[in-house]
């Protein structure tokens, strides 16, 4: 028998707590920990243009049959523009292939899998701390990962020179993965001055970007936060692109993502192309169809554009608001709590400096779930019950 020599892997942290607090019958309690967008009500609703987008699929699509391995291509078109805008040097000189993947985490696994492919010793660098998946994927490639500093969060302070002294000891051809914009899970991004020497550092020594976008539109604005993208790509001659549409469509359950290759040459992204499309075929054969059409409708159609802008625009506003609030709060009722970093983040997480202790007694004491290091979803916070979370911290303090 082969089946029968495994022991029981433990629970995924951040479904722990999403069962935990499900199990809590007790009326204020608060989530904290699943990593979802949820609005003033505290739900996770379908989008408008996502309702009108559907409403159009159930009326005009006639088939169901297979796309292809690579996707939907109105989906794939839309989303090169998303990342890359309409006048690139990568878009111009057809270096860039953009493929349809389930999911951003899909994304990044084919991205993966392609760089096996490419260099079967390739060395990935991953910031600490980082989405647990990225060591995840990269261990399952069989790939060796190392670790750059970005964070203290006992201080709630980013390392840029740190990180950039980590990754002077990357060697040429290693691939840094990086996060587009809203790290996650610190919230803590880097500047446009600081992403322009991170460019021309890595350009020095020869390095290639993984870069992994999930929340476009959360941190600036949807054009704003590819500046990422459009800069790197521009200097350096190769990256590898992961983006999501979980977030910014609030699509999660759909799996909607894709993985854009830039090649140094068209004739190199022809090839390089064929080789995703083999991962793919490998893993999947075919990616699923209905929220890519939702995407494709939606970019593709200027009206439902606009009110899928005007929607993410909300929810960034909505998410910033709750920071400042937060803040403010904890300002006035801890003094000596320092939170005042939360404000200065992007995106839905950020980690509270409390010790592991502090946390348990949140979750067993107030009934406020989080994960263990201190890491919450700030969209979890609402106008009701941030007094009751704010209270419950504050005291922790006094």
């Amino acid at each position: 028998m082969i089946l029968s020599g495994l022991e029981a892997v433990g629970d995924d942290p951040i479904l722990l707590v999403s069962t935990l607090f499900r199990a809590d019958d007790n009326p204020n309690k608060v989530d904290l920990g699943v990593g979802v967008y949820k609005d003033a009500d505290g739900n996770t609703a379908i989008l408008e243009c996502v309702k009108k987008a559907e409403e159009y699929l159930v009326k005009n699509q006639e088939t169901k049959a297979y796309l292809s391995p690579a996707g939907n291509p109105g989906f794939n078109d839309a989303i090169k523009e998303l990342l890359f805008g309409t006048d690139h040097p990568v878009l111009k000189e057809n270096r860039v292939v953009t493929f349809q993947a389930p999911g951003g985490t899909g994304a990044i696994r084919i991205g993966i899998d392609f760089l096996k492919t490419c260099k079967p010793d390739a060395t990935v660098w991953v910031s600490d701390p980082t989405w647990p998946n990225h060591y995840g994927i990269v261990d399952a490639a069989n790939l060796t990962a190392k670790t750059y500093r970005y964070y203290n969060m006992k201080k709630g302070l980013f390392l840029f020179d740190e990180m950039m002294e980590d990754l002077g000891q990357a060697n040429e051809g290693d691939v840094i993965l990086l996060h587009g914009c809203c790290h996650n899970a610190s919230g803590a991004d880097l500047s446009n001055e600081q992403w322009n020497l991170v460019a021309d550092f890595m350009l020095e020594r020869k390095l290639v970007p993984f870069i992994d976008i999930a929340y476009q539109g959360f941190a600036n604005g949807i054009e704003k936060d590819a500046y990422v993208v459009k800069l790197l790509c521009d200097k350096l001659p190769e990256a590898i692109v992961a983006s999501s549409c979980s977030k910014n469509f609030a699509i999660y359950r759909d799996r909607v993502g894709a993985v854009s290759i830039v090649s140094a040459t068209e004739d190199l992204s022809k090839i390089n192309g064929s080789h995703v499309l083999k991962v793919v075929r490998s893993i999947y054969s075919m990616p699923p169809d209905h929220g890519a059409a939702v995407v494709s409708h939606i970019l593709n159609n200027v009206e439902l554009r606009n009110l899928w802008i005007k929607e993410v625009d909300e929810m960034r506003t909505r998410v910033k608001e709750m920071r400042h609030k937060f803040v403010t709060q904890m300002a006035e009722k801890a003094p000596s709590s320092d939170f005042g970093y939360i404000a200065e983040q992007n995106g839905m997480f950020s980690y509270l400096t409390l010790t592991p202790e502090q946390t348990q007694i949140l979750i067993k004491e107030h009934h406020i779930y989080m994960m263990a290091n201190g890491r919450v979803n700030i969209a979890g916070l609402t106008l009701s019950n941030m007094d009751y979370v704010t209270d419950a911290i504050a005291s922790l303090f006094n």
